[in-house]
């Protein structure tokens, strides 16, 4: 049995507590907690304060967040002395550029806000730090992916260029996806179409304004992922001729969509008023991105990529 190395080991760990940051940056948005501070760096011109209210939510995003950067810092500084791969070592520097790119965002939404007389943030700079926040949480899954033991282990069998091809289309969709989700979440369009799997009561609803557009194109993003993916899952695990390496994710995916369709209908059931149901929402669109991101790469790899 092959034992991972530790710096794999070490980006297992980082991705761990990196979706443990993206629950709680979505627990700021879910709890409307994104301008509770009205100065960046610190808050309330401190580095300590009072953990109440939406100050809990925010300050503590900011803490965990800063902590989040300095494991990426320190994953892309080992990276550079033991990584032979420059396109290997070049996720770790994407990923420590999008930590850095998220943390000036963040600061730059509180500081337009505060000069600004905004009561609530921008919602172009907070989609581009969710977006960023998805980007940096694939750049680790991919390195841990190229990182493990099984990444150069031979004798598995030959994969299909076309079923590699069908994934990494897939995982371009659920970015879209990602993206429509976040501008969505971020100009309050959750719950302008009230209802589900209907829309207004019907299969397409009047688009009596832009908003109603942006909530259903999430929402048929939805329905293409749960089917398109899990049909692809289905027909990977269930190959005999696919090598186990590919199955493995597939049955990750498979659960991750039907899962992630689940608590969409959820969140439009309960009317968003349950701020960790909608938070786990985030992070599950995370776990469905990332999935279709180890699939395909394992799918290229054995198709003769990389």
């Amino acid at each position: 049995m092959t034992t991972a190395n530790p710096i794999h080991r070490y980006t297992q760990a980082t991705i761990a507590f990196a979706a443990f940051v993206i629950f709680a940056g979505a627990m700021v948005t879910s709890t409307g907690s994104g301008m509770s501070v009205p100065d960046w760096p610190q808050s309330f011109g401190t580095w300590t304060p009072k953990m109440v209210g939406g100050v809990f939510y925010e300050h503590g995003h900011r803490v965990v967040a800063g902590a989040l950067a300095l494991l990426v810092l320190g994953l892309a500084l080992w990276a550079a002395g033991v990584e032979k791969r420059l396109w290997a070592r070049a996720l770790t520097w994407g990923a420590l550029v999008a930590v850095i790119a998220q943390a000036l965002l963040g600061g730059l939404t509180v500081l337009l806000g505060t000069y600004n007389g905004w009561d609530h943030t921008h919602p172009v700079f907070t989609v581009l730090h969710a977006t960023l926040a998805q980007a940096l949480f694939a750049a680790l899954v991919a390195y841990a992916t190229v990182s493990a033991p099984g990444w150069g282990q031979a004798g598995r069998r030959p994969g299909s260029p076309a079923r590699a091809r069908q994934a990494e289309a897939l995982v371009a969709l659920a970015f879209v996806q990602i993206v429509l989700g976040a501008a969505m979440r971020h100009q309050h369009a959750g719950l302008i179409i009230s209802d589900f799997p209907l829309s207004y009561g019907r299969v397409i609803p009047e688009f009596y304004n832009g908003l109603v557009a942006l909530n259903f194109s999430h929402r048929v993003g939805g329905w293409l992922l749960a089917g398109l993916g899990s049909a692809l899952a289905v027909a990977v695990w269930r190959d005999p001729a696919a090598d186990a390496w590919v199955k493995a994710p597939a049955k990750v995916l498979l659960a991750a969509v039907l899962l992630q369709f689940l608590l969409g209908a959820c969140v439009v059931w309960t009317h968003l008023t349950e701020p960790v149901l909608t938070s786990c929402h985030v992070v599950g669109g995370s776990v469905v991105f990332t999935s279709l991101v180890v699939l395909a790469l394992r799918l290229r790899r054995l198709a003769g990529g990389a």
